[in-house]
């Protein structure tokens, strides 16, 4: 198996298994609050990126060369002269992580999964708008096209009669707000990860997440200790251990792999299979009714996502940075 299609599964793989995100919330929401959730998600993301980043640090020592030393990426440190970057890491950490995870999960307490999924699956769209109104990007015609599909395969899904709270109400707008939450700090993310490196920044900003989440159930009357009840419930404890463990660690750590071989304008392509594993997952796994409207609706977005990632060079030197840092 050459390199190339090694690089083609983990992008692919990456992929189907950030679909699986708001099923594997599902059951420990079920026992503990979000925020508790979100804590523990990002604890376990830190503490695998720290692992990771000091064995990998250690072997590059045995191996490193005069010439090679001259190339690293220079360390990012808590000193005062870094702290820029250490704080545009916390904002990273805590709105592009955090509340991207919090808003997200507290949708699922009024849309269905496959909602949740399909509007996750808009993330490269609003990164694009961010990039227009705060950097001076441009969008391309054919992407101004995918934009208008996907909103219209949205709007049918939102209002598709595929259950009892069909219609817009306030999950959506908390799934929006996750999106742009992300999306909001990914072209900060990615001059953070142009100068120290994708990985080591991603550790801090998951370190941040963490933090920044354990001070807020500090100071609000959410009970903590009931983290303890998952202990109980090992099937829910595995949701836990996965989100933190393989889809927010190790499934980072993949796709930067994925990306360096095949690119980043293939990467984006394979994450337009996000929407369908969520909406397979649910549709299998959590009953969610099949509509041929809905079918129809998804195929919409998933069109235009593959429209709107579609290669262009004029794009290419820009979505390098900020695509693989999603």
């Amino acid at each position: 198996m050459n390199t190339t299609t090694k690089g083609w599964i983990a992008a692919i793989g990456v992929a189907l298994l950030w679909g699986t995100e708001g099923s594997l919330a599902t059951m420990p929401l079920q026992t503990i609050d979000a925020k508790v959730l979100v804590w523990l998600r990002y604890l376990i993301a830190f503490s695998v990126l720290c692992v990771v980043l000091v064995v990998a640090s250690f072997a590059k020592q045995q191996t490193l060369t005069k010439n090679q030393s001259l190339t690293k990426k220079p360390p990012l440190t808590f000193r005062w002269k870094h702290r820029q970057d250490i704080l545009k890491l916390a904002v990273c950490g805590i709105v592009g992580q955090g509340l991207f995870s919090f808003f997200s999960f507290q949708s699922l307490d009024y849309i269905t999964i496959s909602e949740n999924g399909v509007i996750q699956g808009l993330v490269p769209i609003a990164i694009l708008f961010v990039g227009y109104l705060c950097y001076g990007e441009r969008f391309s015609a054919l992407q101004i096209l995918a934009v208008g599909v996907a909103l219209c395969g949205v709007t049918l899904l939102v209002f598709a009669p595929s259950t009892d709270a069909s219609g817009l109400n306030i999950g959506h707008f908390y799934c929006l707000m996750s999106v742009m939450s992300f999306a909001s700090v990914t072209h900060i993310r990615a001059q953070l990860a142009d100068k120290y490196g994708a990985a080591c920044t991603m550790c801090y900003q998951f370190g941040f997440a963490a933090i920044g989440f354990l001070a807020y159930l500090l100071s609000t009357d959410v009970n903590i200790q009931t983290a303890l009840l998952l202990a109980h419930q090992p099937f829910a404890l595995t949701c836990v251990m996965i989100l933190g463990l393989f889809v927010s660690g190790i499934g980072y750590l993949v796709y930067i792999y994925g990306i360096e071989q095949v690119g980043v304008d293939s990467s984006s392509m394979a994450l337009n299979l996000m929407p369908m594993s969520a909406f397979f997952i649910a549709t299998t796994f959590f009953d969610e009714p099949v509509t041929p409207l809905r079918l129809f609706a998804i195929c919409l977005i998933i069109g235009a996502m593959m429209l709107f990632a579609k290669p262009s060079r004029t794009l290419a030197r820009s979505s390098q940075r900020v695509v693989r840092d999603s």
